[in-house]
Parts: C-alpha cells; sequence; structure tokens
C-alpha cells in the first residue's frame, strides 16, 4: 500500500507528539534523581558549572603566540599637547591622522618615564600624601556557607537577594 505524503507527514506529527509525551514522562524522574543526587553529595550550582564564573573559567583558553611570549604595543609616537600615545599600529589617532612626517611626533628612546607627560585623565597626588584607597570591587558581604563573596553593587546574587536584614553577611570593618 502506497502512502501519500500529507498521511506521512500526519504520521510524523503523531510520532512526535508522541514523542514528547514520553520525554515529558522521562524528565521527571532524571531531575528527581539529578535532586536526590545535590541533596546527598551537597552540590551547588558552581559544582556543575552553572555559574558565569565557572563558565568563563571552563571556557578553552586562547592560544599562545607561537613565540611563547604575550607581545603588547609598546608606544611609539606621542602628541606633545595632550601626551596621548600610539604604537603605530592599527587606525591612527586624530591628533597624528593628517600629519605628512610623523618623525616630529616620534618618542625618543632616550627619555625617561618621569619625564614624560603625564596621562590624560589622571590626576597626580602631591608629594607626601597617598592616593584614596578604591573601594570599588571590595567584597563586603559574604555567604558562610559557600564562602561567595558579593560587593554590594549590581545585582544582588541569590544567596542573599531575598534577605530583609543584610547585616548577617556583612564582612568584618565593611560595615563603615
Amino acid at each position: 500500500m502506497k502512502q501519500t505524503y500529507s498521511e506521512i507527514t500526519a504520521e510524523i506529527a503523531r510520532l512526535q507528539a508522541r514523542a514528547e509525551s514520553l520525554r515529558k514522562a522521562e524528565v521527571s524522574g532524571v531531575i528527581a534523581r539529578i535532586r536526590e543526587a545535590i541533596n546527598v553529595y551537597g552540590l551547588t550550582a558552581a559544582d556543575l558549572g552553572l555559574t558565569a564564573s565557572t563558565a568563563k573559567a571552563s571556557a578553552p583558553a586562547k592560544a599562545p603566540p607561537a613565540s611563547g611570549k604575550i607581545r603588547t604595543g609598546v608606544p611609539k609616537y606621542r602628541d606633545p599637547d595632550s601626551g596621548q600615545t600610539w604604537t603605530g599600529r592599527g587606525k591612527p589617532p586624530l591628533w597624528i591622522k593628517d600629519a605628512k612626517d610623523r618623525t616630529a611626533f616620534l618618542i625618543d628612546g632616550s627619555a625617561s618615564p618621569a619625564s614624560s607627560p603625564p596621562t590624560p585623565g589622571r590626576k597626580r597626588t602631591p608629594r607626601g600624601k597617598a592616593a584614596k584607597a578604591s573601594t570599588v570591587g571590595v567584597a563586603k558581604y559574604r555567604d558562610a556557607e559557600t564562602g561567595k563573596t558579593w560587593t554590594g553593587r549590581g545585582k544582588p546574587p541569590a544567596w542573599i537577594a531575598g534577605v530583609k536584614d543584610r547585616s548577617a553577611y556583612l564582612i568584618d570593618g565593611s560595615a563603615a
């Protein structure tokens, strides 16, 4: 008996529906076994590789250069007005883009770093005064069970998100 195209597609649809119902029935059993194993062994999301930090750590690393050394761009040109530098690779910055002779911008190899102009955007501290320590990225809260920390910035992690009084999670000295 020869089947038509519509009969075959209808049969495929029936088989897909049957497969989906079997999958749903099996998934509930699988989830129950996984939950039992998590409870028995005390596994966390990080142990299972389900957090963003472990996903980055488990990602394959980029291969180092063939020479084994990591190459960074050494500045070759400096703008005398702003102090900005350029390595000579890639798109030239505006301050050197239209220059016909770039030798005026070359950094002399004999110039010491102390005599170079300050980097724009950075304030120098007067002598004898220490710069104020940055608190960006310093952990403020710690979960006693897992040891995980949070800075208090951005979206709170699940272990502290639902807590009304976070003072119990404060790390010593960060209450100020």
